[in-house]
């Protein structure tokens, strides 16, 4: 039985099927520029910044149209280490190629450029163009050494160019033993290519240019959502009618949409200080994610229409905490209990450098330090809280997305000004207690001194029964005893104010004062 499926995907890309399709919205305009534009060019380069949605563009949006124009998108990665990128490539082509349902006539493996000279893709009577999509194309330059990289730009740098490699350069030796029996013009193979990536690694493009010298003339920018698409992607899906969705169409009310773009708006242009607000789709598909599992909830318990407003979100102060819920949700996720804690320290104190920038850990000294293995790590990148590359044989984790940042540390000032709190009033409360027992003790300590030794006689005589010796003796273990009480009130004196001053200094990191 098909899970039911959700409006929208949170944390989770879109995905290239019809139900994806039917709820993507926001980004119509952004198509339609990005289909023509593969269609018009051999090799066009789309970037982004961490979260925007590139690869929801290309499935849910780019990949349809496409389709409906005679091309075959077919997805590739370039994450494998351990296998020639060649093979890897070829593989994901045929992954591709087998899902979408097309007839699939394998190519020619000797190079890239003889595989798409020979290589068929028919939908019935219609020769289909490839469309060779290479998506997180940043992991040619975590993941591999400056040979392979060479030998996969190579290889791209023939076809995107057109130009026929001769035998000899093949790049990859399991496919230099590929069938080349059969003759082939010099004609340029029909295809386009779209490489993907990160806006950060679009400098590294530069590298390429000595095998792909127009590899940055075709460009495509996503950029943050707008208001009006950001309120098409918010009230759009919630009008499709589906079975193999999880909640019948439902409704928000006007007031609530504004709210949610209000401070989405207000809430980028506090963080990039400008005048212009953007609006970033990871947290608007959390925040929406989270109003659909109110929605499933209210429809389960009534079975009647639902309208959702501001209110229900729990207003302005609801909304805040959505990024924050999400984090906590995934610490809370991790098994065994002891686990979480050294989760909150590495997202908390190893992920986030001082000026508020994501930092990346390599794998062996998160074990090495926060004792978290693998399977741990795993879980936390399923569910998008992480993200992980590889960089020469070690893997590296990072936080997702730069909109973790905030209430991270949001999460960790909290935490910080409720641990300083406790521990400033725990160590007045034992200074107090230790500065009464030094107080107390010395007052003892000077009426023994003071002691009246004929009263001490008589009452040692007629109620104690001790002689004046015995007397003189316990008046010296009384003494030494005291001193001793009131050398361990110095000390609890001493570590109270060590106690003191680090809470506040706690505080002082936490809360700042203002300048």
């Amino acid at each position: 039985m098909e899970t039911a499926r959700t409006r929208y995907p949170g944390a989770q890309p879109f995905s290239d099927d019809s139900v994806s399709r039917s709820v993507f919205f926001g980004r119509e305009r952004e198509t339609t520029m990005l289909t023509d534009q593969i269609i018009a060019n051999r090799l066009v380069v789309v970037y982004a910044k961490s979260g925007l949605g590139k690869t929801s563009l290309l499935n849910a949006g780019v990949a349809q149209p496409l389709r409906e124009d005679g091309f075959l998108p077919l997805v590739a990665r370039v994450n494998i280490i351990k296998q020639d990128l060649i093979r890897t490539v070829l593989d994901g082509i045929r992954v591709s190629a087998e899902s979408q349902g097309v007839e699939y006539h394998h190519g020619n493996e000797l190079s890239l450029w003889h595989f798409f000279k020979t290589a068929e893709f028919w939908r019935g009577d219609l020769l289909l163009t490839p469309v060779l999509i290479l998506d997180q194309f940043e992991e040619l330059f975590t993941l591999h050494g400056d040979e392979v990289r060479a030998g996969l730009l190579t290889e791209l740098g023939h076809l995107i160019r057109g130009i026929r490699p001769a035998a000899e350069q093949a790049t990859s030796s399991s496919l230099k033993n590929s069938d080349q029996s059969v003759p082939l013009t010099d004609a340029p193979p029909e295809i386009r290519v779209v490489i993907s990536l990160r806006e950060d690694y679009l400098g590294y493009l530069e590298e390429a240019t000595n095998y792909i010298p127009q590899i940055l003339n075709n460009r495509f920018r996503l950029t943050p959502l707008s208001a009006e698409a950001a309120a098409a992607a918010i009230e759009g899906p919630t009008k499709v009618q589906d079975q193999r969705l999880a909640t019948k169409p439902f409704a928000f009310q006007p007031k609530a949409v504004q709210g949610i773009l209000d401070y989405l708006l207000r809430r980028t242009k506090t963080k990039s200080r400008s005048s212009v607000g953007f609006i970033e789709p990871f947290h608007l598909q959390l925040i929406c994610q989270r109003v659909e599992a109110l929605v499933a909830q209210r429809q389960h318990q009534a079975g009647e229409s639902v309208e959702i407003d501001l209110a229900d979100l729990g207003g302005e102060k609801g909304l805040k905490t959505t990024l924050r819920s999400f984090y906590m949700d995934a610490v809370r996720s991790i098994q065994p209990i002891r686990n979480r804690k050294r989760v909150r320290r590495l997202c908390e104190q190893y992920l986030i450098s001082p000026e508020g920038r994501r930092l990346s850990l390599e794998e062996v000294e998160i074990k090495r330090i926060l004792k978290l293995d693998r399977s741990t790590l795993q879980q936390l990148v399923n569910g998008r809280l992480l993200r992980t590359d590889q960089r020469a044989d070690s893997w590296y984790y990072e936080l997702s997305h730069d909109s973790l940042i905030e209430p991270i540390l949001t999460t960790r000032r909290i935490r910080g000004v409720v641990f300083g709190l406790l521990g400033l009033l725990g160590s007045v409360f034992v200074g107090f207690g230790a500065l009464s027992s030094i107080l107390g003790g010395l007052f003892v300590i000077l009426s023994i001194l003071y002691m009246d030794t004929g009263l001490s006689e008589a009452l040692a005589q007629q109620g104690i029964g001790m002689s004046l010796e015995e007397l003189k003796s316990a008046k010296a273990y009384g003494l030494v005893g005291m001193l001793i009480f009131v050398a361990l009130g110095g000390l609890l004196c001493w570590a109270a104010f060590k106690g003191i001053r680090g809470s506040v200094e706690t505080l002082n990191r936490y809360v700042p004062p203002p300048t």
